[in-house]
């Protein structure tokens, strides 16, 4: 039984692991968005942190400084790293024997935020750092299988968590409430502000993946449901999880060696993807993380090698 644990966690979970033994070869790139009267242009990319081995979860900061990643210091360990885009230098951030994940800055802007992968490599914990990496505060002790997260405010977060069916959980600190909200989702999702609404990928078709919406005033009393309750935003590309949104609710997804734009399907039920860059030039044929900047200014893709994470 702990074998089958061990083999479902590292090759369905967080750390985009092949087998537990090591970690796939990963890359960022780093793109500057130009923008003219033909559209959107993409300056030649840059690769953030080392060429080989696992440089993955780009998170840009708000104030457009720079960017937090994770990078592998071995087959099994990784560390917070931050990206200076004035410098366009890398600095490490975190020094553990734990491996940490998902880094991205509380909503008061005081620490960072991650998931820490203990070293039984089997706990998954909500944790945070100061900005030196030192300081380090278990959230919430109970929690020990999330995967990823956002943050809604300082006192309430959305999880995504195990075991499978993967499902979202709400979190609250005071009052503590912990809500499970919905089942067979993705990995990709969000709780945007400026809308009040959680976007989650519906996985409950194995074939026809789509991006769903919660609303707000659902989170205050959920009730546990199918992904099927809730309204359909957009359809995915085939076999895409991974996705972001631009400042006008536009979405982009990276799909057979190009990226996608949706144009606003908040306001515009019927569009379709449409090819925004084909990314072939610069060599990138496999890719599936996508992030941009807050100014829509940079924008971060994750590139593979050999099989998809």
């Amino acid at each position: 039984m702990m074998r089958y644990i061990l083999f479902l966690f590292f090759t369905l979970f967080l750390q985009d692991y092949k087998g537990w033994s090591q970690l796939p070869e990963t890359n960022i790139y780093l793109f500057e968005i130009q923008r003219n009267p033909r559209g959107m242009t993409l300056s030649a990319p840059r690769i953030i942190g080392s060429k080989k081995g696992y440089n993955n979860q780009p998170w840009f900061l708000p104030d457009g400084s720079g960017m937090f990643y994770v990078r592998s210091m071995d087959t099994v360990n990784t560390e917070i790293f931050y990206y200076d885009f004035k410098k366009k230098k890398s600095k490490r951030i975190t020094k553990t024997k734990e491996a940490e994940y998902s880094p991205k800055l509380t909503p008061d802007m005081e620490r960072i935020s991650c998931v820490r992968v203990e070293k039984d490599r089997t706990t998954q914990h909500f944790f945070s750092y100061n900005k030196k990496g030192k300081q380090a505060f278990l959230m919430q002790p109970g929690l020990t299988s999330i995967g990823y997260y956002d943050w809604v405010n300082m006192n309430e977060w959305i999880s995504f968590e195990l075991p499978e069916p993967f499902y979202l959980v709400r979190h609250k600190v005071s009052p503590a409430v912990t809500d499970t909200l919905v089942n067979r989702v993705g990995r990709s999702f969000y709780y945007l502000k400026s809308k009040n609404v959680l976007v989650f990928v519906d996985k409950s078709d194995s074939i026809n993946w789509r991006i769903r919406m919660l609303d707000k005033n659902l989170l205050k009393s959920p009730t546990p449901s199918e992904p099927e309750r809730y309204p359909v935003l957009s359809d995915v590309l085939p076999g895409e999880e991974d996705y972001c949104f631009m400042q006008d609710g536009s979405i982009l997804m990276f799909h057979d060696g190009a990226i996608y734009k949706k144009r606003n399907p908040f306001k515009l039920k019927d569009s379709k993807w449409e090819l925004l860059w084909d990314m072939k030039p610069w060599g990138i044929k496999k890719g599936y993380r996508i992030s941009l900047s807050p100014d829509n200014t940079r924008l971060a893709l994750v590139v593979y090698s050999g099989e998809k994470p």
